[in-house]
């Protein structure tokens, strides 16, 4: 069986690909834009004044790395691994233009980014681009003699700038003197000029003129727009993307594993509920969807443990029904037809004796017993007869107890209604099926014990509680003592009222008659009826 992927691995999956998404998307939108954005030309005049700017700084970073000897630390000046475009000018984007090295063995006439340094009478002491300005030289004749032009004719030290015309463009110059800070010190025996790295001067000081940085760039160039799309951003893209993946990983193991967990628990107490178990419930946690399903699990549970408690109630109910209508028919068609026969042969031997026969007074006694004895079986098939509320209301039911006991005993019994209207779902179940047991267990007793004359049965009800009342005028009994023959009536009858919070009172005396009455409060069988619904059956 293959192994299923869980939510938690699901859902981190998830937040990892929408993390390196998002990080690769915005990595794209700023190489986009950097390649994108537009770049301007910048001036003649710009151009000369970042050279201008250029210049002051190399000048001044010279000036600190003149050696006590009076030389330069080396011959070479410029940035390495700077290419510059031909023809044109580079910024560097802090207010300045790129010197780089220019290597190669011939000096290319066309205008190119470069400086030198040279001493007071021209000599170069340092310089950017040696095949057209070598160390030890006065100039050179493959640049037309700018920079001697340029020194010649500049008051030493000569600090300034212009544009110059050259056979394929125009180019920014600028000039500043390379100047001793208050440390600089130089011996009185200047360095031999073939050193190339010594100005040639004599004894110098703080403050005095070294050297002087000429700086040529073309009069051309890109202004600095956007974001340059650089190596270093490529890889820094690449970090912060490759950073993503376990930040993602870390976030979302961390996010889902409270909601996995509260869904393992619910899991596990699914498969329990599905086992039979409808007594487990889960612990409601937070207000979101997960404690939505949650409450909904617990909602079900119950609905399915009331579901089995009914049914459990509808199998019990309908095994009694089976066995009351069993022994109902059995004495039916057995013991009472055994007391017809025995009351049929009784009256005709009765007849067929003469006034004065010495058996009759027996015959008789046997006579009135075996009647006795078939009313006695009548009210007891009455009151093992089912009653089914579901074919008629409380109210049909009620006279139809009636009507059965006035037809088949004889005996007159009245039912009387006082319904204000309980609300508008009617009586609960449970009480309904409680007042029409006591009243079929009321009558029967007054039938079987009380010799009624009649029998009234009344019903009152309002919104607040039900009252049945059974009163008979029969020959009555010592509440007291309550005799064993109906004492277990008596307590059936109290039980099914309690079930409910209602209360049964027995009021009667020898030879005034019994009235019963049982009093049900809608309030509390309303709440715990439900669960004796089916036991009143």
């Amino acid at each position: 069986m293959k192994r299923r992927w869980g939510l938690q691995s699901a859902m981190t999956a998830t937040y990892v690909a929408v993390t390196a998404g998002a990080v690769l998307l915005t990595e794209l939108v700023i190489f986009g834009a950097a390649v994108l954005s537009p770049q301007g030309r910048l001036t003649a005049q710009q151009v000369q004044g970042l050279a201008q700017s250029t210049a002051a700084v190399m000048a001044a970073k010279l000036a600190v790395s003149v050696t006590p000897a009076g030389e330069l630390p080396g011959a070479y000046i410029g940035q390495t691994g700077s290419p510059v475009t031909p023809g044109q000018a580079r910024p560097d984007g802090s207010g300045g233009v790129l010197v780089p090295q220019t290597g190669g063995p011939a000096c290319d006439l066309a205008a190119a980014s470069f400086a030198v340094v040279v001493s007071r009478d021209g000599t170069v002491l340092a310089t950017s681009y040696p095949a057209c300005y070598p160390v030890g030289s006065r100039g050179s004749d493959a640049q037309a003699g700018a920079p001697r032009k340029m020194l010649t004719n500049a008051v030493w030290p000569v600090s300034g700038g212009g544009l110059a015309p050259v056979p394929d463009g125009t180019v920014a110059w600028a000039t500043a003197p390379v100047t001793l800070g208050p440390q600089g010190k130089v011996p009185k025996a200047a360095a031999s000029p073939s050193k190339g790295a010594s100005s040639g001067q004599g004894a110098v000081g703080p403050g005095k003129v070294f050297g002087l940085l000429y700086l040529e760039v073309p009069a051309a160039a890109q202004a600095v727009g956007g974001v340059a799309v650089s190596p270093f951003l490529i890889r820094t893209g690449l970090v912060v993307l490759a950073a993503a993946v376990p930040a993602g990983l870390a976030f979302g193991l961390l996010s889902t594993r409270r909601l996995t967990r509260r869904l393992k628990r619910l899991a596990a107490l699914t498969l329990e509920v599905a086992d039979g178990d409808f007594q487990r419930r889960v612990r409601v946690s937070g207000r979101d969807e997960v404690s939505l399903l949650e409450e909904n699990f617990n909602r079900m549970a119950g609905q399915l443990q009331a579901s089995l408690d009914a049914n459990r109630r509808f199998a019990e109910a309908g095994a009694r029904h089976e066995e009351r209508s069993r022994i109902a028919r059995e004495l039916h068609d057995a013991i009472s037809q055994e007391l017809f026969s025995l009351s049929v042969l009784a009256g005709g031997l009765r007849r067929a004796l003469p006034a004065g026969s010495p058996v009759l007074p027996e015959v008789e006694t046997m006579e009135r017993t075996a009647g006795g004895a078939m009313r006695e079986m009548r009210s007891l098939l009455l009151a093992l007869r089912p009653v089914a509320l579901e074919e008629a209301d409380l109210a049909g039911a009620i006279e139809g107890v009636c009507h059965v006991y006035s037809e088949r005993l004889g005996i007159p019994v009245r039912a009387e209604f006082e319904l204000a209207g309980p609300g508008p779902t009617g009586l609960p179940p449970a009480v309904e099926h409680a007042v029409l047991r006591v009243t079929q267990e009321a009558v029967a007793n007054a039938a079987r014990h009380a010799g009624p004359g009649q029998v009234t049965v009344r019903l009152q009800a309002d919104s607040r509680r039900v009252q049945l009342e059974v009163a008979d005028d029969g020959r009555g009994f010592d509440v007291t003592a309550e005799p064993a023959d109906t004492g277990l009536g008596l307590h059936t009858m109290r039980d099914r009222v309690t079930e409910l919070g209602g209360r049964l009172t027995v009021d009667s005396a020898p030879g005034e008659g019994t009235r019963v009455r049982a009093c049900f409060p809608l309030r509390e069988a309303g709440v715990t009826g439900a669960g004796v619904m089916e036991e009143a059956r």
